[in-house]
């Protein structure tokens, strides 16, 4: 039997692996119960009031400490950073709220998927930062989080699981654009 990198391995989740993405997604939206009312939100002003976030941090090591470089010491307080296991030292460094995954357990069904999940449930998050590239677990995780604003970069296709699209800019990149959202008078 083959691994699959979404979904935990065992006989409940063999014919997962055979789905295309729109199925994925759309199997992903079913189990996250997308039919919740929706709440309202203010674009930058909620990363920007000290709200409780949920931030996906890539797995790239020179991007993690481009976005813990760039966000305010004051704001690291109330952000709970999602992070690879190998990012621990970046983390480390900084008096931060973080949940580690590995690659293995960080699949639908996994014991450590189903705590990420607990923990973000339980942090209750206004907003939730998700930067490419998107794994369906964790635009997953950001829709269950309950957060009215789930944003994300060149993200329209990810619709229901992030509502808000930020372009790309050539002259910034993603990391230090969202990073530079948390403080209060940025002049971008």
């Amino acid at each position: 039997m083959f691994s699959s990198r979404y979904f935990a391995d065992g006989k409940k989740y063999f014919a997962m692996r055979f789905l295309c993405k729109p199925l994925l997604y759309r199997w992903f939206v079913k189990k996250a119960g997308v039919g919740k009312r929706s709440k309202s939100f203010s674009f930058p002003e909620t990363l920007q009031k000290n709200e409780k976030t949920v931030f996906f941090v890539p797995e790239d090591k020179k991007l993690a400490k481009v976005i813990l470089d760039e966000i305010p010491e004051e704001r690291l307080k109330t952000i709970l950073f999602i992070a690879h296991g190998d990012l621990e030292i970046i983390f480390s460094k900084k008096n931060t709220i973080v949940s580690y995954y590995t690659d293995k357990g960080c699949r639908y069904g996994e014991p450590l998927f189903e705590k990420l999940e607990y923990q973000i449930k339980t942090f209750a998050p206004v907003a939730c930062v998700c930067l490419a590239p998107y794994k369906p677990q964790f635009l997953y995780l950001a829709l269950v989080s309950g957060a009215s604003l789930r944003v994300g970069f060149d993200c329209a296709r990810e619709f229901p699981f992030l509502n808000v699209s930020l372009h790309t800019l050539k002259t910034i990149s993603p990391a230090r654009m969202i990073a530079r959202y948390f403080a209060k008078n940025n002049g971008d």
